[in-house]
């Protein structure tokens, strides 16, 4: 208490406070109407910098996106400012997936030299489980989301793979080709296989003479022509 500079009046005030959270300008509000930083240089200069972040968030339209949480704690030998954490608003079994905050101190540790940062991190192996989830809640997991490998059968053919792929691309269609100029037959079911890839689009001499795409479905099997 004596090194933040509080009195035990703010502190009983503050004790209070790290009850509440919800809407950023109602929680706000809620500190000024009980006087909680009142001279105090650094606590009302606090209130001031969440107003401004506030007020940035609210032109961005994301500030519906926000809680202002009280109780939150990060880091307190590092952080120097507004800390804040991530969660996904449709389960709260994994707790954060990511968080961060102001630490103007610490690069300074390491550099002699006072650098005012703010960062953060990404829980990856929590955002992994519930991607996980839900894949598997449709049946399956994939190692790519692409939909369509496009092939093709002949030498110089490079260009209409990518005219394909370009196509595709513009209309919403994830697909993807090998990068070498003569895909090979193999290679390229070996790698529609090892990765999920349910089609395969075929361009060759002929079906451009016919002005076709041919498509091989490889969970059934079955080759379809697509004019």
């Amino acid at each position: 208490m004596n090194q933040k500079g509080l009195t035990e009046e703010m502190c009983g005030k503050l004790e209070k406070f790290v009850q509440y959270k919800g809407q950023p300008w109602e929680m706000l509000q809620r500190l000024k109407d009980e006087n909680v930083f009142t001279g105090h240089k650094e606590g009302e200069e606090t209130i001031k910098e969440m107003e401004l972040l506030f007020g940035y968030l609210e032109s961005m339209k994301v500030l519906d996106r926000i809680s202002f949480d009280f109780s939150l704690a990060r880091g307190l030998d590092y952080y120097t400012g507004v800390i804040y954490e991530a969660v996904l608003t449709d389960t709260d079994r994994v707790g954060s997936i990511s968080g961060g905050g102001r630490y103007d101190g610490l690069i300074g540790m390491f550099s002699g030299k006072n650098i005012p940062s703010v960062g953060g991190s990404i829980g990856i192996e929590r955002i992994f489980n519930i991607l996980e989830e839900r894949w598997l809640a449709h049946g399956t997991i994939r190692a790519t989301e692409t939909q369509i490998l496009v092939s093709s059968m002949g030498k110089n053919l490079t260009n209409k793979r990518l005219e394909a792929c370009a196509m595709m691309w513009e209309a919403g269609i994830k697909c993807e080709t090998l990068y070498v100029d003569n895909p090979r037959s193999d290679k390229t079911f070996s790698f529609a296989f090892d990765n999920g890839i349910p089609l395969i689009l075929i361009i060759g001499e002929q079906e451009i003479q016919d002005g076709i795409y041919k498509i091989r479905s490889l969970n059934d099997n079955i080759e379809h022509e697509v004019k």
